[in-house]
Protein backbone atom coordinates (compact mmCIF):
# COMPACT_ATOMS: atom_id res chain seq x y z
CA UNK A 1 0.00 0.00 0.00
CA UNK A 2 1.51 3.27 -1.11
CA UNK A 3 0.20 6.51 0.42
CA UNK A 4 1.33 10.00 -0.55
CA UNK A 5 2.41 12.26 2.30
CA UNK A 6 2.76 15.39 0.20
CA UNK A 7 1.11 18.50 1.54
CA UNK A 8 0.93 19.96 -1.97
CA UNK A 9 -2.71 18.98 -2.38
CA UNK A 10 -3.97 22.05 -0.64
CA UNK A 11 -2.32 24.44 1.79
CA UNK A 12 -4.10 27.64 2.63
CA UNK A 13 -2.69 30.66 4.47
CA UNK A 14 -5.30 32.79 6.27
CA UNK A 15 -4.42 36.45 6.73
CA UNK A 16 -7.16 37.77 8.96
CA UNK A 17 -8.01 41.45 9.27
CA UNK A 18 -10.07 41.74 12.46
CA UNK A 19 -12.92 44.19 12.91
CA UNK A 20 -14.79 45.16 16.09
CA UNK A 21 -14.76 42.50 18.79
CA UNK A 22 -13.83 42.22 22.43
CA UNK A 23 -14.75 38.61 23.09
CA UNK A 24 -14.08 35.25 21.54
CA UNK A 25 -15.97 32.00 21.25
CA UNK A 26 -14.98 29.18 23.55
CA UNK A 27 -15.86 26.58 20.91
CA UNK A 28 -14.03 25.24 17.90
CA UNK A 29 -16.01 24.52 14.74
CA UNK A 30 -14.49 21.65 12.74
CA UNK A 31 -17.18 22.09 10.06
CA UNK A 32 -15.78 25.47 9.05
CA UNK A 33 -12.40 24.03 8.03
CA UNK A 34 -13.20 20.61 6.60
CA UNK A 35 -11.83 20.21 3.10
CA UNK A 36 -14.27 19.17 0.36
CA UNK A 37 -11.64 16.90 -1.13
CA UNK A 38 -12.32 13.22 -0.41
CA UNK A 39 -9.28 11.72 -2.14
CA UNK A 40 -6.50 9.92 -0.28
CA UNK A 41 -3.83 12.11 1.28
CA UNK A 42 -3.24 15.28 3.21
CA UNK A 43 -4.88 18.70 3.03
CA UNK A 44 -4.71 21.64 5.37
CA UNK A 45 -4.73 25.30 6.24
CA UNK A 46 -2.18 27.36 8.13
CA UNK A 47 -2.65 30.89 9.39
CA UNK A 48 -0.35 33.26 11.25
CA UNK A 49 -0.98 36.83 12.35
CA UNK A 50 1.64 38.83 14.30
CA UNK A 51 1.42 42.48 15.29
CA UNK A 52 3.34 44.93 17.44
CA UNK A 53 2.38 48.51 18.27
CA UNK A 54 4.44 51.00 20.27
CA UNK A 55 2.98 54.33 21.43
CA UNK A 56 2.03 55.13 25.02
CA UNK A 57 1.89 51.36 25.50
CA UNK A 58 3.55 48.34 23.96
CA UNK A 59 0.96 46.06 22.35
CA UNK A 60 1.87 42.60 21.08
CA UNK A 61 -0.62 40.33 19.29
CA UNK A 62 -0.18 36.78 18.00
CA UNK A 63 -2.74 34.60 16.27
CA UNK A 64 -2.09 31.15 14.86
CA UNK A 65 -4.42 28.59 13.31
CA UNK A 66 -3.56 25.19 11.87
CA UNK A 67 -5.83 22.61 10.27
CA UNK A 68 -4.44 19.32 8.93
CA UNK A 69 -6.51 16.40 7.66
CA UNK A 70 -5.64 12.98 6.29
CA UNK A 71 -7.95 10.66 4.35
CA UNK A 72 -7.43 6.99 3.57
CA UNK A 73 -10.34 4.95 2.23
CA UNK A 74 -13.12 5.19 4.86
CA UNK A 75 -10.93 6.90 7.46
CA UNK A 76 -10.57 10.64 8.07
CA UNK A 77 -8.52 12.20 10.84
CA UNK A 78 -7.93 15.90 11.37
CA UNK A 79 -6.30 18.20 13.88
CA UNK A 80 -7.10 21.86 14.65
CA UNK A 81 -4.91 24.19 16.70
CA UNK A 82 -5.91 27.79 17.45
CA UNK A 83 -3.90 30.18 19.66
CA UNK A 84 -4.55 33.88 20.29
CA UNK A 85 -2.42 36.10 22.54
CA UNK A 86 -2.62 39.85 23.10
CA UNK A 87 -0.45 41.69 25.61
CA UNK A 88 -0.49 45.36 26.60
CA UNK A 89 2.90 46.12 28.16
CA UNK A 90 3.50 42.97 30.18
CA UNK A 91 -0.16 42.22 30.97
CA UNK A 92 -1.93 39.54 28.98
CA UNK A 93 -5.47 40.75 28.20
CA UNK A 94 -6.31 37.95 25.76
CA UNK A 95 -4.91 34.46 26.14
CA UNK A 96 -6.87 31.64 24.59
CA UNK A 97 -6.21 28.42 22.75
CA UNK A 98 -7.92 25.30 21.46
CA UNK A 99 -6.57 21.93 20.33
CA UNK A 100 -9.04 19.57 18.66
CA UNK A 101 -8.43 16.07 17.29
CA UNK A 102 -11.24 14.25 15.46
CA UNK A 103 -11.59 10.85 13.78
CA UNK A 104 -14.28 9.91 11.25
CA UNK A 105 -15.17 6.48 9.91
CA UNK A 106 -17.50 6.45 6.91
CA UNK A 107 -19.92 3.53 7.21
CA UNK A 108 -21.77 4.50 4.02
CA UNK A 109 -22.76 7.61 2.07
CA UNK A 110 -25.26 8.63 4.76
CA UNK A 111 -23.72 7.68 8.12
CA UNK A 112 -20.29 8.48 9.54
CA UNK A 113 -19.01 7.67 13.02
CA UNK A 114 -17.18 10.49 14.83
CA UNK A 115 -14.94 10.58 17.89
CA UNK A 116 -13.02 13.58 19.22
CA UNK A 117 -10.92 14.99 22.04
CA UNK A 118 -10.46 18.69 22.72
CA UNK A 119 -8.58 20.94 25.12
CA UNK A 120 -9.41 24.61 25.57
CA UNK A 121 -8.51 27.62 27.73
CA UNK A 122 -9.73 31.22 27.65
CA UNK A 123 -8.53 33.81 30.17
CA UNK A 124 -11.19 36.40 29.35
CA UNK A 125 -13.99 33.88 30.04
CA UNK A 126 -12.22 32.61 33.21
CA UNK A 127 -11.79 29.15 31.70
CA UNK A 128 -8.50 27.87 33.05
CA UNK A 129 -9.06 24.47 31.46
CA UNK A 130 -11.87 22.73 29.58
CA UNK A 131 -11.27 19.22 28.29
CA UNK A 132 -13.75 17.24 26.19
CA UNK A 133 -14.03 13.71 24.84
CA UNK A 134 -17.00 12.53 22.82
CA UNK A 135 -18.40 10.30 20.09
CA UNK A 136 -21.51 9.72 18.02
CA UNK A 137 -22.95 9.50 14.50
CA UNK A 138 -22.85 12.15 11.78
CA UNK A 139 -25.58 12.03 9.12
CA UNK A 140 -25.38 13.32 5.55
CA UNK A 141 -28.93 14.53 4.97
CA UNK A 142 -28.34 16.09 1.57
CA UNK A 143 -25.31 16.45 -0.69
CA UNK A 144 -25.15 17.78 -4.22
CA UNK A 145 -22.77 20.02 -6.14
CA UNK A 146 -24.22 23.29 -4.81
CA UNK A 147 -25.64 22.31 -1.41
CA UNK A 148 -24.67 20.10 1.52
CA UNK A 149 -26.53 19.46 4.78
CA UNK A 150 -25.18 17.47 7.75
CA UNK A 151 -26.48 16.58 11.21
CA UNK A 152 -24.33 15.44 14.14
CA UNK A 153 -25.61 13.82 17.36
CA UNK A 154 -22.79 13.22 19.83
CA UNK A 155 -22.42 12.70 23.58
CA UNK A 156 -19.37 14.11 25.34
CA UNK A 157 -17.75 14.18 28.77
CA UNK A 158 -16.55 17.59 29.95
CA UNK A 159 -13.97 18.42 32.60
CA UNK A 160 -13.84 22.13 33.41
CA UNK A 161 -11.70 24.28 35.71
CA UNK A 162 -13.03 27.82 36.23
CA UNK A 163 -10.87 30.52 37.80
CA UNK A 164 -12.93 32.50 40.32
CA UNK A 165 -11.69 33.63 43.76
CA UNK A 166 -11.13 29.93 44.17
CA UNK A 167 -10.99 27.35 41.40
CA UNK A 168 -14.32 25.71 40.55
CA UNK A 169 -14.30 22.21 39.05
CA UNK A 170 -17.11 20.82 36.90
CA UNK A 171 -17.46 17.30 35.55
CA UNK A 172 -20.47 16.74 33.32
CA UNK A 173 -21.89 14.78 30.42
CA UNK A 174 -23.36 16.87 27.62
CA UNK A 175 -25.20 16.24 24.39
CA UNK A 176 -23.49 17.91 21.43
CA UNK A 177 -25.78 18.23 18.44
CA UNK A 178 -25.05 20.28 15.36
CA UNK A 179 -26.52 21.15 11.97
CA UNK A 180 -24.12 22.20 9.24
CA UNK A 181 -24.92 23.74 5.86
CA UNK A 182 -22.56 24.45 2.98
CA UNK A 183 -23.99 26.30 -0.03
CA UNK A 184 -22.27 27.22 -3.27
CA UNK A 185 -24.72 29.63 -4.94
CA UNK A 186 -22.20 30.76 -7.56
CA UNK A 187 -18.89 29.55 -8.91
CA UNK A 188 -16.93 32.04 -6.83
CA UNK A 189 -19.09 32.09 -3.67
CA UNK A 190 -19.20 29.76 -0.66
CA UNK A 191 -21.58 30.15 2.30
CA UNK A 192 -21.24 27.98 5.41
CA UNK A 193 -23.28 27.90 8.60
CA UNK A 194 -22.98 25.55 11.57
CA UNK A 195 -24.92 25.69 14.84
CA UNK A 196 -24.11 23.58 17.91
CA UNK A 197 -26.49 22.88 20.81
CA UNK A 198 -24.84 21.47 23.96
CA UNK A 199 -27.08 20.90 27.01
CA UNK A 200 -25.98 19.19 30.21
CA UNK A 201 -27.62 15.75 30.29
CA UNK A 202 -28.45 16.02 34.00
CA UNK A 203 -29.86 19.55 33.67
CA UNK A 204 -31.17 20.50 30.23
CA UNK A 205 -31.71 24.12 31.29
CA UNK A 206 -27.90 24.41 31.44
CA UNK A 207 -26.90 24.62 27.78
CA UNK A 208 -24.63 26.38 25.30
CA UNK A 209 -25.34 27.43 21.73
CA UNK A 210 -22.59 28.19 19.25
CA UNK A 211 -23.17 29.52 15.72
CA UNK A 212 -20.44 29.96 13.10
CA UNK A 213 -21.40 31.65 9.81
CA UNK A 214 -19.17 32.73 6.93
CA UNK A 215 -19.32 33.98 3.34
CA UNK A 216 -16.32 33.63 1.03
CA UNK A 217 -15.86 35.31 -2.36
CA UNK A 218 -13.16 34.25 -4.80
CA UNK A 219 -11.79 37.38 -6.45
CA UNK A 220 -8.95 35.91 -8.53
CA UNK A 221 -7.35 32.52 -8.82
CA UNK A 222 -5.98 31.56 -5.42
CA UNK A 223 -7.31 34.63 -3.60
CA UNK A 224 -10.62 35.03 -1.76
CA UNK A 225 -12.12 37.46 0.71
CA UNK A 226 -14.41 36.40 3.54
CA UNK A 227 -16.66 37.62 6.33
CA UNK A 228 -17.28 35.49 9.41
CA UNK A 229 -19.69 35.96 12.32
CA UNK A 230 -19.35 33.77 15.42
CA UNK A 231 -21.80 33.90 18.31
CA UNK A 232 -22.13 31.95 21.57
CA UNK A 233 -24.77 31.79 24.26
CA UNK A 234 -24.08 30.12 27.63
CA UNK A 235 -26.85 29.93 30.23
CA UNK A 236 -24.34 29.40 33.05
CA UNK A 237 -21.07 31.24 32.35
CA UNK A 238 -18.53 32.17 35.02
CA UNK A 239 -19.33 35.12 37.30
CA UNK A 240 -19.32 38.52 35.54
CA UNK A 241 -19.00 36.87 32.11
CA UNK A 242 -21.85 37.77 29.70
CA UNK A 243 -24.12 34.99 28.51
CA UNK A 244 -23.93 36.22 24.92
CA UNK A 245 -20.62 36.76 23.16
CA UNK A 246 -19.76 37.35 19.52
CA UNK A 247 -16.90 37.84 17.12
CA UNK A 248 -16.99 39.49 13.69
CA UNK A 249 -14.03 39.37 11.33
CA UNK A 250 -13.13 39.70 7.69
CA UNK A 251 -10.06 38.48 5.91
CA UNK A 252 -8.09 37.46 2.86
CA UNK A 253 -7.60 33.80 1.97
CA UNK A 254 -4.75 32.73 -0.29
CA UNK A 255 -4.89 29.21 -1.72
CA UNK A 256 -2.29 27.35 -3.73
CA UNK A 257 -1.81 23.74 -4.84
Amino acid sequence: MKVSVSMSRKVVFYILLFIGTSVYSQFVNPESVRSRKDTVGFAGTIGLDIGYTKNTSSIFALGNSIYIQYIHKKHLIFFINNINIKKVNSESIINRGTQHLRYNYKFNNRITGEAFIQSHYNKISKIDKRQLIGAGPRFTLFKENKFELYLGTLVMYEYEKIKEDQFIYNRDFRFSGYASVRWFPAKNTTITSTTFYQPKLSQWSDYRIFSHNSVMFKVIKGLSIGITYIATYDTHPANEIPKYQFKLLNGLIYTFD
